[in-house]
This record gives C-alpha cells, sequence and structure tokens, in this order.
C-alpha cells in the first residue's frame, strides 16, 4: 500500500515538472514570437526570420507556428529573397484556414515570382509558367483587390516578350535576312497587339518592303494597318516613309532605323 502511494506521488510530481516545463517553453515561444513580430515591425527581416525560424522548429503545428510561418515568408520576401519566400507563402497557404492572408500569401507568391522574372525571363520557356500561376490567381481569387496588380504583372510580361520578338526582327533586317524579320515582326502583331511594339513592328513591316524596293507591297501593308495602329504618331511615321520612298527622299536619316 505504501509502496503504490510512494508511486502515486512521484507520478503527480513528474506530472507538475513536465507541466512546468511545458507552460515555461509556451512562455518562451510566445516570447520569441512577440521578439520576432518586433523586428519585423522595425524592418529588421534577417533578426525576424532567425525568430520566426526557431519557433516554427520548436512548435510545429501549433496556431502561432502558422502565424510564424506568414510572417518568416514576408521577412523572406522583404530581403528580396523571392526563391525563399515563394516557398515559405504556398506552405503557410496549404495548411492555413484564413482566408484573408492566404489570399494575400498567395499574391506575393506571384509577386515574388513576378520579380524573379527580371532574372529569368530571358529564358522565353519561363514567361508560360508565370503566366499560368497569375492565371491560376485570378481564378482562384476572381472579386480580389490584387486583381489590377496581376493585370499589370500580366502586361508588363507581355510587353517584355513583344520587344524580344521586335528586336529579333530588327536583328535579321539589319543583316538583310527579310523574310525572317517579317515572320517576327507579323509575331508581334498577332500575339502583342496590345504593345507598343505592335505599332513599331508595323512600321518595320513596311520599311522592310521599302529597303526591297516594294513599294506597291508597302502600300498594300499600309491600308491592312490603316485601322490598326495604336498611336496616330507611328501611322504618320509610316506615311512619311512610303512618301519619301516615292519622291525618292528615303535618306540616311530613314535607314537610321536599323542602327538606333
Amino acid at each position: 500500500m505504501i509502496q503504490k502511494f510512494i508511486l502515486i506521488s512521484l507520478y503527480i510530481i513528474l506530472m507538475m515538472n513536465c507541466g512546468s516545463k511545458s507552460s515555461l517553453l509556451d512562455e518562451n515561444i510566445a516570447e520569441r514570437f512577440n521578439l520576432g513580430m518586433e523586428y519585423f515591425e522595425k524592418e529588421k527581416y534577417l533578426k525576424a526570420e532567425i525568430e520566426f525560424n526557431y519557433l516554427i522548429l520548436n512548435n510545429p503545428g501549433s496556431k502561432l507556428s502558422l502565424d510564424a510561418q506568414y510572417y518568416l515568408a514576408e521577412s523572406m520576401f522583404y530581403q528580396e529573397k523571392y526563391d525563399e519566400s515563394i516557398v515559405e507563402y504556398m506552405r503557410y497557404s496549404r495548411f492555413s484556414d484564413d482566408p484573408i492572408k492566404i489570399e494575400t500569401a498567395e499574391f506575393k507568391s506571384c509577386k515574388a515570382s513576378f520579380l524573379l522574372s527580371n532574372n529569368f525571363l530571358h529564358d522565353l520557356g519561363s514567361a508560360p509558367e508565370l503566366m499560368d500561376k497569375l492565371q491560376v490567381f485570378i481564378e482562384k481569387f476572381p472579386e480580389s483587390n490584387y486583381l489590377s496588380d496581376i493585370e499589370g504583372f500580366f502586361s508588363e510580361i507581355r510587353e517584355r516578350l513583344a520587344k524580344k520578338e521586335y528586336e529579333a526582327g530588327r536583328l535579321y533586317l539589319k543583316i538583310e535576312e527579310y523574310e525572317s524579320a517579317l515572320i517576327y515582326f507579323n509575331e508581334v502583331i498577332t500575339l502583342y497587339y496590345d504593345t507598343k511594339y505592335a505599332d513599331l513592328a508595323r512600321i518595320e513591316i513596311i520599311f522592310t518592303f521599302l529597303l526591297q524596293h516594294k513599294y506597291e507591297d508597302a502600300i498594300l501593308q499600309l491600308s491592312i494597318f490603316e485601322d490598326k495602329f495604336i498611336d496616330g504618331n507611328n501611322q504618320l511615321i509610316a506615311k512619311t516613309l512610303i512618301k519619301d520612298m516615292r519622291d525618292g527622299n528615303l535618306t540616311l536619316s530613314n535607314y537610321y532605323r536599323l542602327y538606333k
């Protein structure tokens, strides 16, 4: 009987010690989270990242840990660690049940991908992947306040891709590969008709025909483009090129278009 009493007493003492340690641990975790938030609000993002990482590793699965996951992603984003922030934003989105923060996290993931695109968009294969990601966001959050930003990302990507096609056409024009040049210029006006490079490509198409002394083809193209120029000044430039050709005034200043 005495032995049983001793065992029960030891068990109670052990549980009290464990409870005390657990309480101390919870208190320490909360302090680390508050410290992380203090660093975050002071824009000391590296220090904030360290604190949030500590919390996540030492208290996985808790509500506080999930909150730390979000601010860990934010801390990385503001340090321009875009690759790492994307991973953390998506991890938060996967486990959170906060719809507002999930939407923000997924938008920030899109924004991080877009900012990274400054480095990797030279690889045309990456552009469709990024645009697919933006489209998924639109479909998932059709009423989002971030839609105008997402549309802005789309427009910027299209401008970059249009410029790449346009510059490729100009390169072929410089080396007098006229058919190849026309292929690229026509790609611009077909795929990127809403960008500023569409007008420039229309002018270059007309100019390409003029360089080949295909005056009638140049006039025909101008008539096809008549109502498609976005900027009326660009239409005037195209008309002037044809007029100069007709009047025998296609001078070096016109050819300078090839080299500027």
